[in-house]
């Protein structure tokens, strides 16, 4: 149960949050030193993040980790506990579960580095990008400094969600532009250590809209270019393949193409087609409208 638990609910914790969040605590006593990392993962991103209700996933990560001794294979778990109780506002608890799992961690530095990134990430998913801000970069200079040995998924995904975040708000200040700049290339280079070819298009992707967001629309046409190259030489993805032409087709506007802007929106709305469900197509329609205004 538990295993399929951890594989699947990732598929529906956004669209029903409250329904998995209730699971997971139903399985908080079955939980094994394996799947606690997994485990605390899902919860802190489902009940923090999406139920917005970080008491509650400190409650559940506490309850999990009753009676257990930090080990080394079992170190990060009390780290995802520090997460929750900052979050919560619980610092020196917060302070104590890291230090827990620190003092247990083979490598105590990229243990720290790992969980500096994945407060960031969760104070991005909980809406408070500009907190992720002030410890992102000193975060990301210091995974950058130890190279190979820093923990590359948690660098890849908070600073994927932190440009992703920029990138769509109204308003950004010239500091919020160069960073969301900053993190959309640490995304692309960390993916490429740890990912798979749709992490590279999807860091390319999302290169390309920060581009068209900075007004670089010759820097948009070649991201994307890179991103549909990819695409090409591994597989399919219609959905992703649609925003891409529509990137090219609003780069291609911004540079005076108006062939091209038409000649990619064909294309954008072609791929579009061969989405896989409605709620991407409609997903798409409410992006071409935009982008067309």
């Amino acid at each position: 149960m538990l295993d399929s638990l951890l594989n699947d609910g990732w598929d529906y914790h956004d669209r029903e949050s409250e329904r998995l969040a209730g699971e997971l605590e139903a399985e908080a006593g079955s939980v094994h030193d394996a799947e606690l990392g997994p485990f605390l993962h899902l919860a802190n991103h489902t009940l923090g993040e999406h139920l917005a209700d970080w008491p509650r996933a400190r409650r559940l990560a506490e309850k999990v980790l009753e009676g257990r001794t930090p080990k080394p294979e079992t170190s990060l778990a009390w780290l995802r506990l520090a997460v929750a109780r900052l979050m919560e506002g619980d610092a020196t608890a917060a302070i104590s579960a890291e230090l827990a799992g620190l003092a247990a961690a083979n490598d105590p530095l990229a243990a720290l580095i790992e969980a500096r990134f994945w407060l960031c990430a969760a104070l991005v998913g909980s809406k408070r990008a500009p907190q992720a801000a002030q410890i992102y970069a000193q975060a990301l200079a210091l995974a950058d400094r130890i190279g190979e040995a820093a923990p590359a998924r948690a660098v890849a995904v908070a600073s994927n969600n932190l440009a992703a975040e920029l990138v769509e708000a109204a308003h950004r200040t010239p500091a919020e532009d160069a960073l969301m700049d900053r993190a959309a290339d640490a995304a692309h280079v960390y993916w490429l250590r740890c990912g798979n070819w749709v992490n590279e298009e999807l860091a390319l992707q999302l290169k390309a809209q920060v581009a068209l967001a900075l007004d670089r629309p010759h820097a948009a046409l070649e991201l994307a270019d890179a991103a549909l190259k990819v695409i090409a030489a591994n597989g399919k993805r219609p959905i992703d393949s649609a925003f891409l032409h529509l990137a090219r087709s609003r780069a291609s506007a911004a540079v005076g193409d108006a062939d091209s802007r038409h000649r990619e929106l064909a294309l954008a709305d072609a791929a579009a087609k061969d989405a896989p469900n409605e709620d991407l197509k409609a997903w798409y329609a409410e992006e071409r409208a935009k982008a067309i205004r």
